[in-house]
């Protein structure tokens, strides 16, 4: 198998670990972010969860309407996709 034909497996793996390196960084650091604001304001770890579960939420949302984007441009112009007549 040459390098070129693997080039898409490996670009896939890529965008597999970027978006799980994401999903966790993103909520961790609305969570600091929150645990900063608690620590400035006086505030239990009330702003450190809802910052973190904002994120979280906000990661979730974008791999769902990535997905979405991604499955519509795989599916475009195929058989089952066409309106019966």
């Amino acid at each position: 198998m040459q390098l070129r034909d693997r080039q898409p497996l490996w670009e896939g793996f890529d965008k597999a670990l970027a978006q799980s390196i994401e999903i966790v960084v993103i909520p961790l650091l609305f969570a600091l972010f929150g645990h900063w604001l608690d620590g400035r304001f006086g505030t239990s770890p009330v702003l450190a969860i809802v910052f973190g579960v904002l994120g979280l939420v906000a990661m979730v949302l974008r791999s769902y309407l990535w997905y979405r984007a991604s499955m519509d441009r795989e599916e475009k112009g195929k058989p089952w996709t066409r309106l019966s007549r």
